[in-house]
């Protein structure tokens, strides 16, 4: 991918701008943080989450052709890429990506003197997921052979904001991992896994992307117990607690641009 293209990409179908373009409000954000007036005392309280909005980023190109007919196919070609939902969209790098979830407008107009063979277009893309991803996963291996008691994991994450972490356990051959436990020292926060039949060669999943706990292919929610854990931007370190296992730390990295 050339360092100046726009590629839409589902499916394995792949959608090449044939032309140049620009991005706007790609590092436009909204916190869900507002201000709460004191009772009966000067000033206010921040009040909310602190999370981020899905957003909108908006795209502007032109179109141009010799003949109106070839306008037109052109013109419409872009249309049906850009109007899809749930596909991926590179904007002038190949390791970066948009997940775009829908379009909300397209907004058009005809260059003057051109008869209908020049359009402008502007389109407005909604991003449910609203950062900048990786195209690859980080991962982090990390092997313990005897029971541990806050053994230190540390890790790099390179993005500019937080991350869910998706983390595999995989007993040692032989040992059942029923009771495990992992804290964030930056945060504070910590999970718990409590469950007797994370017997070898069972694998559990707990998914900090999607929100869910998995042994093998049953649901073992009911195991699970605290935060799924983030990690924070920098340098990150894990103390788990528990019986030999191997720990796989896997997370997308994002950024706000």
């Amino acid at each position: 991918m050339e360092d100046y293209d726009l590629v839409i990409i589902k499916n394995g179908v792949e959608y090449r701008l044939p032309t140049g373009w620009s991005l706007s409000d790609s590092g436009s954000y909204e916190f869900r943080n507002k201000l709460q007036d004191r009772a009966f005392a000067h000033g206010a309280d921040m009040v909310g989450d602190g999370k981020i909005d899905g957003r909108t980023i908006k795209v502007e190109f032109d179109l141009r052709n010799a003949t109106e007919q070839e306008h037109d196919a052109a013109v419409n070609d872009a249309y049906t890429y850009f109007a899809q939902t749930d596909y991926d969209l590179y904007v002038g790098r190949d390791d970066r990506v948009y997940h775009v979830a829908g379009i909300s407008k397209i907004k058009h107009k005809f260059q003057k003197g051109f008869k209908q063979r020049w359009s402008n277009v502007t389109v407005s893309l909604l991003l449910a997921d609203p950062f900048r991803y990786a195209t690859n996963k980080v991962t982090i291996q990390c092997e313990f052979t005897e029971d541990q008691h806050e053994a230190e994991i540390q890790f790099q994450n390179p993005s500019s904001v937080d991350v869910p972490l998706i983390l595999k356990f995989v007993p040692s051959k032989g040992s059942t991992a029923n009771n495990i436990m992992l804290v964030h020292m930056q945060s504070g926060q910590s999970m718990q896994l409590r469950d007797t039949l994370l017997t070898s060669p069972a694998i559990a999943v707990v998914n900090g992307e999607s929100g869910t706990v998995y042994r093998d292919a049953a649901n073992s929610l009911n195991t699970f117990s605290g935060i799924f854990l983030h990690a924070a931007p920098g340098i990150n370190t894990l103390k788990y607690t528990g019986s030999p296992c191997n720990i796989e730390i896997a997370f997308t990295a994002r950024w706000f641009v």
